[in-house]
């Protein structure tokens, strides 16, 4: 079958189901499978695939057209320029974390020790210490299986981090002059309106957060003199309709040197409290 079939049959599949952009995700199975650069695809149009390599096409399409992430049919995702693996054990980096990494970059100077609760895939930690190569990094979290994708993340991107399996916070790992969270924050009401795509394979323990999502921000915020040095610096990502809430806790532990970050789009996204 020559490479313009089966690019037509993919992009046939993905407008049936609704999938967006069907052109760039058929483009990037593809690519993955192929090895030719999606934007040279045109220029390859009458070369003939391989059996083998049209059935692994054809799996992969499968597998998108029930709304699987193509991250996770790939195995893996850019995050910040760097290569991450990801399954379903990890949630998905997203752009606006990417964000959340550009803001540290722009108010933090070489911090000496870094902890990022709730680590998941490893991706704000490992991209910091790249970043930050003299700092000490250390990552939480307290499910086994996502610890296991970020510590090969690590030996992937070649650098050293330090994983803990823990909830939030253990004295005996000592204070931090930045510490980073991007936790779960979704609320039950928000997340049955997320698309199939996430509720179905993304795992719901990073997503869905109790207490209106404001679990993780509170029992950070209350552990704050515990966790920072002086002067210290905390960062969350937030959902939109958080910000408040979140400073009004920040408040009642006399947190109240706090920034509201909007994102891109004009959302609250960002939280970034700075201690004396």
């Amino acid at each position: 079958m020559k490479l313009e079939l089966i690019l037509k049959e993919g992009e046939s599949k993905f407008s049936q189901h609704n999938i967006e952009n069907p052109r760039l995700n058929i483009g990037i199975i593809i690519e993955e499978v192929t090895g030719i650069r999606r934007l040279s695809l045109p220029l390859h149009f009458h070369k003939e695939i391989s059996s083998e390599q049209i059935s692994q096409i054809r799996s992969m399409i499968k597998r998108r057209c029930q709304n699987e992430p193509l991250q996770y049919i790939l195995g893996y995702t850019e995050f910040y320029g760097f290569k991450f693996k990801v399954r379903p054990d990890v949630l998905i980096p997203r752009p606006e974390t990417e964000y959340l990494i550009e803001r540290i970059q722009d108010n933090i100077t070489n911090p000496q020790r870094i902890l990022d609760i709730g680590t998941g895939s490893g991706a704000i930690a490992i991209t910091l210490k790249k970043l930050f190569p003299d700092a000490e990094v250390l990552a939480l979290d307290i499910s086994p299986e996502a610890l296991k994708v970020a510590q090969e993340n690590a030996i992937l991107n070649n650098v050293e981090i330090t994983f803990i399996q823990a909830d939030i916070y253990t004295e005996e790992i000592g204070k931090f002059d930045l510490l980073v969270s991007n936790p779960p924050y979704v609320t039950e009401e928000e997340y049955a309106q997320l698309p199939s795509e996430v509720k179905h394979f993304e795992p719901i323990q990073a997503l869905v957060g109790s207490e209106s999502g404001l679990f993780f921000y509170r029992k950070i915020l209350e552990l704050a003199s515990s966790i920072l040095n002086h002067p210290g610096a905390i960062f969350f990502e937030i959902g939109e309709h958080q910000a408040q809430d979140i400073k009004k806790i920040a408040s009642s532990h006399n947190l109240n040197q706090l920034e509201i970050i909007q994102d891109l789009a004009g959302k609250d996204r960002i939280i970034y409290v700075k201690t004396k």
